[in-house]
């Protein structure tokens, strides 16, 4: 084997002499100049290993769509790219418009390429998926198309009216039990009412109507307590007390109480709760929380922020009776903090996908149960199928 190496490098040696020496002494085989002969060979040369990298080199790969919310409104669509160079870019097609006009950043062995659109969302609609179907690039001195599906989510902004329809349902509650004079109240949480039952009283000079709500709570919130006294819309209920109906703390943390008044309160209105099927919940949606930390003189407050983490298994600590062996939750960055417990978290089209029950110290992370849990407590707790 070094002898083979060795003919190659005194090969390369003598045409590298011979090539120097046509340069200054007119050399000619069968007529043709020695050098001629050798720019030929060298232009060949070239493109030959031009065509064997092109052979070998990897394929175009989109691999990512990302989409963010600028703040005037509009969506820039981030799709990278590996493979393809800036040159060779020609257009992108999302869910059947191409797009030819765009930023291209490289990095390495990849271009991310940045466009603008506008996006409308239909009423109800949190968010909207698109598909990057295609790129056209060249390659070869010819235009080739890649086929691809890869699938990118853009997340509606927050809208205020919406937010002031579903904060009406949310509730906070002073966790009580009775007293030599009157009731000792301990502890405060949140609630969302989620069902209103309807009935008439006959059996009076005067006919009236009673109604009893449901309202959708942690356990922890009620722990301990017995009588619980309703603020709602900012005003404490004078007329009516809540009671627990059942808690449900299979590797969670919930609990339904009762309220009886004849005040004519506004529940939750949302389809799930009818169908008892989840809207899906992404990471990065927008979304915004509801509740009351501290007391009443924060009642209802709402923050708006972003899911950070899907799946996530949550501790209450030693010291709890509840999701000792963890609770399966999603976090966001809307933490309101304590006092929220039981406050509801919604996504920007005011569908409820999670109810709040734990946060970190710094009060930067809120930890919600997804409603498919929700919605197993309720048919547990209601014996409902």
């Amino acid at each position: 084997m070094k002898k083979f190496f060795g003919y190659i490098r005194n090969t390369i040696v003598i045409l590298a002499l011979l090539y120097v020496t046509s340069l200054f002494v007119d050399i000619k085989i069968e007529g043709i100049p020695l050098n001629s002969l050798y720019e030929n060979a060298a232009k060949e040369t070239i493109k030959l290993v031009e065509d064997v990298i092109d052979r070998i080199r990897k394929e175009p790969e989109v691999t990512d769509l990302t989409i963010e919310r600028t703040q005037e409104g509009q969506y820039i669509f981030t799709t990278t790219i590996k493979n393809v160079s800036k040159d060779e870019l020609i257009s992108i097609t999302v869910d059947g418009v191409t797009y030819t006009t765009f930023e291209i950043i490289e990095r390495r062995n990849l271009i991310e390429v940045k466009f603008l659109t506008d996006i409308t969302f239909e009423s109800g609609e949190a968010n909207k998926q698109f598909t990057v179907e295609s790129i056209k690039y060249t390659r070869n001195d010819s235009e080739k198309i890649l086929n691809t599906n890869i699938i990118g989510n853009a997340f509606k902004s927050i809208d205020l009216a919406v937010v002031n329809q579903k904060k009406i349902s949310v509730v906070g509650m002073y966790n009580c039990n009775p007293g030599n004079v009157g009731l000792v109240c301990t502890s405060w949480g949140s609630g969302v009412l989620f069902r209103k039952d309807t009935r008439e009283v006959r059996d009076s000079l005067i006919p009236y109507t009673i109604f009893d709500y449901y309202i959708i709570s942690n356990a922890h919130v009620v722990q301990n307590g017995s009588i619980f006294k309703v603020t709602y819309n900012g005003e404490e209920l004078d007329d009516a007390r809540a009671t627990v109906v059942g808690v449900y703390t299979q590797n969670t943390d919930l609990s339904i109480l009762k309220l009886t008044t004849t005040a004519n309160l506004t529940v939750l209105d949302d389809d799930q709760f009818d169908t008892y099927e989840a809207v899906p919940v992404y990471k990065d949606q927008t979304v915004f929380s509801i509740g009351s930390p501290v007391g009443p003189m924060n009642f209802n407050t709402v923050k708006e922020g972003k899911v950070t983490k899907l799946d996530v298994p949550i501790s209450l600590g030693d010291d709890s009776a509840f999701c000792i062996a963890t609770c399966n939750s999603f976090q966001t960055d809307a933490a309101l903090g304590p006092g929220s417990s039981g406050g509801a978290m919604f996504d920007s089209a005011g569908n409820l996908i999670g109810i709040h029950f734990a946060g970190n110290e710094d009060n930067t992370i809120s930890s919600e149960i997804p409603m498919e849990i929700v919605f197993d407590a309720i048919k547990a707790i209601l014996g409902e199928d």
